[in-house]
């Protein structure tokens, strides 16, 4: 047999391995730059193999997944094998919804090329019992709120950009009556696709009262409003309504680098709320703005807030978390309560707006010690006590923190921290030097409101803890996002790499955990296995 048939029949087996479970392959360099290509590529990409030599490799992903390709290239390493991560694969030229496909990657030489093999999801999700072909639906207000506090992080992440697009079709409401069921349910899902299909990835968009809509898109798509407007009078065209629906729109600017992830959100359901209040008439220009805005309206709300904690008038409660395969409870979450109306996570999160995360954060954990000393003789277990990562980055608190501890020797020893809005984090290094002083002292040290991205990637690179809580905006949609659901899989995957821990909150079903703990996630916290309480050691006695 001669060495040509020799090496055809290796190449053959070697394409045959990776064609049974794949259907196109990448080849992407060092600098992000796609250098070989085959299989099907017409059908993910819309262009041919020599089409894409020397693209650059993010632009065949939609934004939020260009971390995942991202965080590949950074981990790659020779033998080094990837994924699969649930993605879309889209055509770089044109603005289509694309393909979503399962991605693997593998490395052969240290600082060599990264191979991505691409298989179609829409099979295998089926079979997970994913609808893979229903089109995604328009958001109400309260989803909306939900998917933008999981879409900002990764856009962000990802140094992308986003404007928001005001629509109001005035006149559309009186229409219902002259339309019998079908027609009008089917007028009302044509316009929802056309509001959805200008959204980023086919998702950003709500569905408002009155025939109001908001869109999170691109940020300087050209002609987006103009060609908007024209596809909803065609729509309504079709049903004979062009006449009687007026369409206003109005564009506000984003410009998210000059805005902190929170910031960026609350301006943006800021700006939602008031749209369907008052109209798109008075809702500001640019979310810059709108974050103004909004400072401006709570300004009795922050008075009170920093009168509360200066005179430390609130309480702490105790949520349980649980080990998933046991549901015995681990410990407990520190959660403070204030006398008033508003939210307690609405109220800390303003405080955080305002600069005053410190006080809120040494104020609960000096009533957390305090419990602790009191109940010293009793069997509360672990306290897991919030620091925000603003406050872990103020060299004031840091030393204030610590002279904390000291004073409670026997009462610190039940202490855990978890860091929230990990975002903030700017100094990674002088945070993980914290981290340590911590976890030396015997404190064990938790990453909260963990997500995608690229930028979760350096958190668990740089910093050095002993576990993560998903954000609860993930376990929500798990179970019904297989985006969501693979991503979190991976992710409990590398933890446990890494030997880190990984904890789900806002688990709500039995459902939800009977998932969570088959992919290996191991403890959880949520209603379904307690409410905060005012007391540890009820809980624990109920327990028992």
């Amino acid at each position: 047999m001669s060495a040509d048939h020799d090496l055809k029949s290796q190449r053959d087996r070697f394409l045959a391995f990776a064609f049974a479970s794949a259907d196109f392959l990448i080849e992407i360099d060092r600098e992000g730059k796609i250098v070989f290509t085959t299989g099907a590529t017409k059908f993910f990409t819309g262009h041919d193999d020599n089409g894409l030599y020397h693209m650059d490799s993010r632009k065949l992903f939609s934004a939020n997944d260009i971390p995942i390709l991202e965080g590949m290239q950074k981990k790659a390493h020779a033998g080094s094998k990837q994924g699969p991560y649930l993605v879309t694969i889209k055509n770089p030229a044109e603005e289509t919804p694309g393909v979503r496909a399962f991605i693997s990657g593998f490395s052969i030489e240290e600082k060599g090329s990264l191979y991505v093999s691409v298989a179609k999801g829409d099979g295998l999700l089926r079979i997970m019992g994913f609808e893979a072909d229903a089109p995604p639906k328009i958001s109400s207000s309260t989803d909306f709120e939900t998917l933008i506090a999981k879409k900002i992080p990764e856009l962000m992440a990802a140094g992308a950009n986003a404007d928001m697009t005001l629509l109001e079709l005035a006149g559309l409401k009186e229409q219902q009556s002259k339309l019998d069921e079908d027609s009008w349910s089917s007028f009302m899902s044509s316009i929802a696709e056309v509001v959805m299909a200008a959204s980023i990835d086919g998702e950003t968009a709500a569905s408002l009262e009155d025939g109001k809509y908001v869109i999170l898109q691109e940020a300087g798509a050209k002609d987006l409003t103009a060609t908007l407007e024209e596809k909803i009078k065609n729509v309504a065209k079709k049903f004979k309504m062009d006449d009687v629906i007026d369409i206003k729109s109005k564009t506000v600017e984003g410009d998210l680098p000059s805005l902190t992830e929170r910031e960026a959100t609350r301006a943006i359901i800021y700006t939602m709320n008031k749209m369907e209040k008052d109209g798109l008439e008075n809702c500001g220009d640019d979310l810059k703005k709108s974050f103004k805005f909004f400072l401006e309206e709570n300004t009795n709300k922050i008075k009170n807030l920093k009168n509360i904690i200066s005179h430390q008038r609130f309480s702490i409660h105790f949520q349980p978390i649980v080990e998933l395969q046991t549901l015995n409870v681990t410990h407990h979450e520190v959660l403070a309560r204030f006398n008033t109306e508003d939210s307690p996570y609405e109220l800390i999160v303003l405080g955080e707006d305002v600069g005053i995360a410190p006080d809120i954060d040494m104020s609960v954990c000096r009533q957390t010690l305090k419990y602790a000393d009191k109940h010293k003789k009793d069997n509360i277990g672990k306290l897991a006590v919030n620091l925000s990562g603003v406050s872990i980055q103020n060299e004031q608190f840091v030393a204030s923190l610590i002279k904390t501890l000291k004073e409670y020797p026997d009462a610190a020893k039940h202490v855990l921290f978890e860091i929230t809005e990990s975002s903030n984090i700017k100094n990674l290094d002088m945070v993980d030097g914290f981290i340590q002083q911590l976890r030396k002292a015997g404190h064990q040290v938790c990453l909260d409101d963990f997500g995608a991205g690229a930028a979760s990637f350096q958190y668990l690179h740089k910093l050095g803890v002993d576990g993560v809580k998903i954000d609860g905006v993930y376990t929500k949609a798990i179970l019904n996002s297989p985006r969501d659901a693979t991503m979190i899989k991976n992710l409990t995957q590398m933890c446990h790499e890494l030997d880190i821990y990984v904890v789900a909150e806002f688990v709500e079903t039995e459902d939800q955990s009977k998932y969570l703990r088959d992919i290996g996630v191991d403890k959880g916290q949520g209603w379904l296995f307690g409410k905060a309480q005012p007391e540890v050691v009820s809980l624990l006695q109920k327990q028992g």
